[in-house]
Order: C-alpha cells, then sequence, then structure tokens
C-alpha cells in the first residue's frame, strides 16, 4: 500500500459536491489500475483509479442513491482525449460494486487481485470483501468476460467507426490496436480465473499485449494475425470452462448478507440489543 502516493493525490482531488466529499472520506479502497496494473502501460499511458466507498445512511436507507462518483482531470464531455498527466478516478458504493462483482464484471472482479504497489489505500472493509471473494467468483466469469471480448472483436472488425475515438490508431496500423490488446487480455484473464481462480498481475503475457497496443502487429497481416490469436484464446476458454471446478453462480444470499453486514458494522450498529433506530444520528 502507497500511503505516500495516496495523500499526494488526496490534495489535488476536487471536493466541490457533498458527493465528492463523502466517497473520499468513506474511502475503503483506492487503487490504481488499468496498464498500470496489467504491466503494459508506456510513456503514453495515462493513470486510471478507482476505489470503493461506503455511503452514509440516507443514500441507502433513505430515498437518495448513489451508485458512483466521477473525478477527472479532463472532465467527461470535454472532447479531448486523456494525455500524460491526466488522472480519471470512478468511487463506486460498496452496494454498487458488490452487484457488479456478483455479476463478474471484468474491471471489477480484477482489484481482487491487484498487486500491493497499486493499493494507493485500503482498510479492514476491504480486507472483509477479498477473504469473501470466493462467494463472487463463478462459472458466469465465462460469459461476462468472453462477452465484453466478442464486443470488442465486432468492433474491430468494422476496423473505421468503432466508437473508440482512437481513428488516429485505424490510420495508421489499420485497426485500434490498443482495442485489441484489450481484447487478448480479456481472454488471458479469463483462462487464469477459470483454470487457477484468480489472476496474476502484471499478466505473464504483459509483452505479447504491449506488440499489439504498440502496433508491432501492424496492417493486413498483423490483423489477422490478431484474429488467429483471439480465436486460439476463445477456444481455450471454452476448454476451461468445461471442466471448471468454480461453482455454477455466485452465492447471492451470502453476498447480500455480507453487504448489509459491512453498511451496519461501519455505520456503528454493532449492539445486537437496540433497534436500527436507535442507531439513527
Amino acid at each position: 500500500m502507497n500511503g505516500k502516493a495516496f495523500e499526494k493525490l488526496k490534495k489535488t482531488l476536487p471536493r466541490d459536491t457533498l458527493e465528492q466529499r463523502m466517497a473520499q472520506d468513506n474511502l475503503i479502497l483506492l487503487c490504481r489500475v488499468g496498464s498500470n496494473m496489467y504491466g503494459t502501460n508506456t510513456k503514453e499511458s495515462d493513470d486510471d483509479f478507482t476505489g470503493i466507498f461506503i455511503p452514509e445512511k440516507e443514500y441507502v436507507c433513505g430515498l437518495k442513491n448513489i451508485k458512483q462518483v466521477e473525478i477527472r482531470t479532463n472532465p467527461t464531455g470535454s472532447g479531448k482525449r486523456n494525455q500524460t498527466g491526466d488522472v480519471d478516478i470512478t468511487l463506486k458504493s460498496l452496494g454498487e460494486w458488490c452487484k457488479l462483482a456478483q455479476n463478474n464484471n471484468p474491471n471489477i472482479l480484477e482489484l481482487f487481485f491487484a498487486p500491493e504497489k497499486c493499493i494507493l489505500y485500503k482498510n479492514e472493509y476491504w480486507d472483509k470483501l477479498v477473504e469473501n471473494m470466493n462467494l463472487f467468483l463463478s462459472l458466469k466469469i465465462f460469459h461476462s468476460f468472453r462477452g465484453y471480448a466478442h464486443s470488442q472483436r465486432k468492433r474491430l472488425e468494422l476496423k473505421s467507426g468503432n466508437n473508440t475515438g482512437r481513428t488516429d490508431l485505424i490510420d495508421k496500423y489499420g485497426y485500434d490496436v490498443k482495442l485489441a490488446s484489450h481484447n487478448l487480455r480479456l481472454y488471458l484473464e479469463c483462462i487464469q480465473l477459470l483454470k487457477e481462480g484468480r489472476i496474476e498481475f502484471p499478466l505473464p503475457e504483459r509483452e505479447l499485449l504491449v506488440q499489439v497496443k504498440t502496433g508491432l502487429w501492424s496492417g493486413e497481416e498483423g490483423f489477422q494475425k490478431f484474429l488467429k490469436e483471439s480465436d486460439r484464446l476463445t477456444e481455450a476458454c471454452q476448454s476451461l470452462y468445461d471442466n471448471s471446478e468454480l461453482q455454477h453462480s455466485p452465492a447471492q444470499d451470502k453476498i447480500n448478507k455480507l453487504v448489509v453486514d459491512m453498511h451496519f458494522d461501519y455505520w456503528g450498529y454493532g449492539n445486537k440489543n437496540k433497534k436500527w433506530w436507535e442507531f439513527w444520528k
């Protein structure tokens, strides 16, 4: 855990809204993600962070609702792509994060396996989630990871107009090489999870992904090479799915109880002899 980096970053974050302040004050995890975690970062890579926070009572028991808080140096809708030094931070509420984890969302499940060097802040509530990660991991991984990868493949096959905004990469290399590297990464992560129930970061195949990402597989020949590798990994995922020992689906009831208990414990509802409204402030 990098406490100095966390304190330095925290000083630069805007606290303009009530939700931004609440999310930052109630963090249970803040982690550097993306290429820096995968081991595929280059000098052009920006900094992506994600985290989890526990909302105040009125956002869970009352009529208010919150799923996530975004903090960006290059605001969404600016029309500009991120540059070196730009920071994107997405903070999800505990309930929302656990719903996505229960669905085996790739970007969410990755956090369970984040290396210590990528974790800027964590506390005992994050440790509790990691301790119970097996409640979340299931064969839904195959459908979720493969589903995202398949949609990326379809966009890549269009070559132009794939809605990524990276027309410069298409013009230079013949296709969106960054999207292609994400496609292969998802399959590689899926293979590790189905085989071992974990993901190793940095990824063992990071050199392959960097080759694709930086355009070493360029032109029509490079694109066909990518398609062949994507097909190979798809078949490997299918084979592992058929023989995986992971549970069929997440343990929904146990996950629900875990989330309720974590909220109540965080809010200080530790006395079993009191009713919940006696703790309301």
